[in-house]
């Protein structure tokens, strides 16, 4: 937004003139802002003139030093360096497409000038209120707002006394290292938890005016970073199929996770099917994660090996497969794969340190390697990201689409033995 500042000297009837505030004007948008700068001087040491070229010109005058013993050259630094802060804020509040308004104009200038001010927050109206009330308000999946219910949870242990106006740039700068120093915290997992907190701030800022300050505008949130994702071949998803398993809990986990790798949905989603989902030889679904904002139905043709598998369960209320909570899955889909020797080394990226590690892969298993099976194979099958995203609901340009660009470890090895 255009904005235009000026420096004038406080008139008042019984001003003296010996020693006078000296006032800095943003006007901008029909609006316009006084704001003390916190110096002064004499009338007559204040020049405020447009020259022939037509330059206003708004400073102490040279070889001046006011009542307070400071010389004209500090008091012009100083509103220069007023005057560039005032830039600045513009320019993030442009950068974030935020309305500026005069009072978040003078909040922004008093942290600047590192003024404390104390506001008193009317009861329902602090800052875990309004983030129970945002919650509650916006139109998202139950699965994110548990997302948000422990973002808030985290905020409160970190500092149960957090209100809008103690949330600054060293307030963020301290919760992300306060996360970091979480032994079961990843990198990754901080940056998400900053970006929910984001999000929140974001809302209340510009849609709902319950804070006049956004301190992410001047604070740096790294980019989550991914190693390659790691799957299982469809030889090895052909053993788990086939394999001979005494145990009962184990058997069906193996029919889950081969079944989810022959349909690559979210875990989420596949203990919520039923076999009303099954739709002329085809799997169809709404994915959880996008139902509440661009909902797309997924549809996936079953295999013979699928429909073997979903053969084996008559189970009440028509669900296709048995039912298990994610953690146990994840524990249980681990002791399948060193059951059925499942143990190839594979090098993931150290979720702490971001350097690369060897493990085998029975260690990484989980609900989601059943997901990067279905993808990362059909991609290893030329299939074109359109396809592959029409059933597995990723969208085709997405991030964790990207990563399946690595190069078959079998296409290099052809490539270097053109060169022996």
């Amino acid at each position: 937004m255009k904005h235009n500042t000026k420096f004038y000297l406080e008139k008042r009837k019984n001003n003296t003139g010996i020693d006078s505030p000296i006032l800095m004007f943003v006007s901008f948008g029909g609006k316009r802002l006084q704001y003390y700068t916190g110096c002064r001087c004499g009338l007559n040491q204040w020049l405020d003139e447009i020259t022939k070229s037509g330059e206003h010109i708004q400073c102490v005058k040279r070889n001046s030093i006011t009542p307070a013993g400071e010389s004209f050259s500090v008091i012009n630094n100083k509103l220069d360096s007023l005057k560039n802060e005032v830039d600045k804020i513009f320019n993030r509040f442009e950068a974030l497409n935020i309305q500026p308004t005069v009072e978040a104009l003078r909040i922004e200038l008093d942290k600047f000038l590192e003024k404390k001010t104390k506001i008193i927050e009317p009861e329902g109206t602090g800052f875990f209120d309004r983030y129970e009330q945002y919650k509650k308000e916006i139109n998202i999946s139950e699965g994110r707002k548990r997302h948000i219910q422990t973002n808030i949870n985290k905020l409160k242990a970190f500092r149960a006394d957090t209100t809008f106006q103690n949330l600054d740039v060293q307030f963020l700068i301290d919760f992300q290292n306060h996360l970091l120093n979480d032994p079961d915290l990843s990198k990754n997992t901080v940056i998400g938890e900053l970006k929910i907190l984001r999000t929140f701030l974001k809302y209340a800022y510009i849609k709902r005016n319950w804070t006049t300050s956004y301190p992410f505008a001047a604070f740096s949130l790294d980019p989550e970073v991914y190693g390659d994702p790691v799957f299982i071949t469809i030889e090895e998803r052909d053993k788990l199929y086939s394999a001979k398993i005494k145990e009962p809990y184990l058997q069906r986990v193996r029919d889950m996770f081969v079944f989810q790798c022959f349909i690559g949905c979210r875990v989420g989603d596949l203990v919520k099917l039923k076999k009303s989902n099954i739709v002329d030889g085809c799997i169809q679904y709404i994915a959880g994660k996008t139902k509440d904002d661009k909902p797309k139905v997924a549809r996936i043709p079953l295999t013979e090996k699928s429909l073997s598998i979903i053969a084996k369960y008559d189970l009440p209320n028509g669900d296709l497969l048995p039912y298990i909570t994610g953690q146990r899955y994840n524990e249980y889909i681990k002791k399948l794969f060193k059951k059925v020797k499942i143990n190839r080394i594979v090098t993931i990226r150290d979720p702490k340190t971001g350097e690369g590690k060897q493990v085998s892969i029975s260690d990484v298993a989980s609900s989601h390697m059943a997901r990067r099976c279905f993808v990362g194979n059909l991609y290893d099958k030329d299939v074109k990201n359109e396809i592959i995203a029409s059933m597995s609901g990723h969208s085709p340009e997405s991030k964790s689409f990207k990563r399946y660009h690595d190069i078959k470890l079998e296409r290099l090895k052809e490539a270097i033995k053109m060169i022996e």
